[in-house]
């Protein structure tokens, strides 16, 4: 098999740089492969990668979303948003419900799968696409954005899930909140974060409030145990008409001081923008003695983009990076208050296109995932997306670019990025592969 390069440097300028130090990577020691494949290949690019597993869109799932999670043991864990059962109505027979999936190392080199949860669209939830995240006692909790109880109209609003290792291998199921349109809130399109305390916080694209449209404006809200297995949520701000934002369809971020970060995917300037929706925006939300207070950090306003899906990653200075459709940029607080947004790369489709995941600082560099672009349309009408890396320099930043090339190292990677101890990236692709379902694949910077 013939090795495709794709990479391209550019030395952005020196008031763009990153506030982050510089990391090197050690290069991967080992090579182990489900499906041995040079994903990302490159001789003088600044990565190689491989599909660790290729999803069938069968009972093993099929088309993830969301990105993975990883165990003290190396083990990597994540949903997709298809495949599993394909049996009842609601699961839509070509492509199933979702499932909840472990890779783990097999010793000899590969990689094997295993379902933890597969969805029947009823009352255990339908159409996981969120990130998972673990307790400190190894329990899974995650979000379908469909499933519940049902409402007018859908297979269910939604729910929040928890996964227990019940021993040789065996998950159990528990919902521990289903929501119910109306006052509650529907499809939580995210995954979760933990406070300190154990509660949960996450965000529903729509519901509670129906002034921004018929389906609501969406919400932010946490979900905190309250003994014999149970959990009672509360809104910590529903977004009220469109001003403020609307429809937040990436999860929340907490920063040092206990005050969470987030974006919404429309609202803002519902007048001068993409009326009367609006273009977004990015916001603050803080705790005090009277409950949760909600600031606008920053309007999109189409001239400075439009419409942000990705979730926000912080740095130790209070930085915060996102990713707009067709640029990365930083958030950085002024003095007086407010913050001032530069944008750090603007894609041109050679490059990659589409950036909708939340970015991956890790060790002082900037790491992202881009759904299509790459310039090489062989297989991928669009291009078959990449990953893109933002790298302090002594002249600034320098941009680089691994796409994937040809749909069968997969296609289309929407969901963010981890690391190991080594700096090893992981990820999905949500379509291409073996079978057209999606992979999960690793890169050695």
């Amino acid at each position: 098999m013939s090795r495709t390069r794709l990479s391209q440097e550019v030395s952005c300028p020196k008031e763009d740089s990153l506030n982050l130090s510089f990391y090197s990577f050690p290069r991967l020691a080992h090579c182990s492969a489900f499906v041995a494949i040079l994903l990302l290949a490159a001789t003088s690019a600044w990565g190689q990668g491989k599909v660790l597993y290729s999803f069938t869109g069968g009972a093993d799932g099929g088309y993830p979303l969301g990105g993975l999670v990883r165990d003290s043991s190396g083990n990597l864990y994540g949903v997709t948003s298809g495949g599993g059962d394909t049996s009842p109505e609601q699961c839509q027979p070509t492509s199933g419900c979702g499932v909840v999936f472990e890779l783990s190392p097999n010793g000899s080199g590969g990689w094997k799968e295993a379902v933890l949860h597969t969805f029947t669209g009823g009352t255990d939830g339908l159409e996981p696409l969120g990130n998972l995240v673990f307790d400190g006692s190894g329990n899974l909790y995650g979000t379908t954005e469909y499933g519940g109880n049902g409402c007018e109209g859908f297979y269910g609003c939604g729910t929040v899930y928890e996964l227990s290792p019940a021993g040789g291998g065996v998950w159990t199921e528990n919902i521990i909140h289903t929501f119910t349109s109306g006052p509650d809130g529907y499809a939580p399109w995210a995954g979760l974060v933990f406070d300190n305390a154990g509660n949960l916080y996450g965000t529903t694209r729509f519901g509670v409030n129906s002034a921004c449209n018929t389906l609501g404006c969406g919400a932010v809200f946490e979900l905190s145990p309250s003994g014999g297995g149970t959990w009672s949520e509360q809104f910590l701000y529903v977004f009220q008409d469109a001003a403020d934002g609307a429809e937040p369809m990436a999860g929340v971020t907490f920063d040092a001081s206990g005050n969470l970060y987030g974006t919404a995917g429309i609202g803002g300037d519902t007048t001068g923008c993409n009326p009367p929706y609006g273009c977004g925006t990015i916001y603050e939300l803080s705790p005090g003695t009277g409950g949760w207070t909600q600031s606008v950090l920053y309007t999109f306003d189409g001239a400075n983009g439009n419409f942000p899906n990705s979730g926000l990653a912080i740095d130790a200075r209070g930085d915060l990076y996102g990713n707009m459709y067709n640029y990365v940029y930083r958030m950085t607080p002024q003095e007086g208050g407010g913050f001032n947004l530069t944008n750090l790369h603007t894609f041109n489709v050679t490059d990659g296109d589409a950036a909708e995941a939340t970015p991956l600082i890790d060790g002082g560099i900037l790491y992202g995932t881009v759904e299509s672009g790459g310039g090489d349309n062989r297989d991928c009408t669009a291009g078959c997306g990449g990953i893109y890396r933002l790298k302090p320099t002594g002249s600034g930043v320098t941009f680089s670019f691994l796409g994937f090339g040809t749909a069968n190292k997969g296609e289309a990677p929407e969901g963010s990025l981890i690391s190991d101890s080594a700096g090893n990236l992981y990820g999905t692709t949500s379509r291409g592969g073996a079978d057209g379902a999606g992979t999960v694949f690793e890169v050695t910077p």
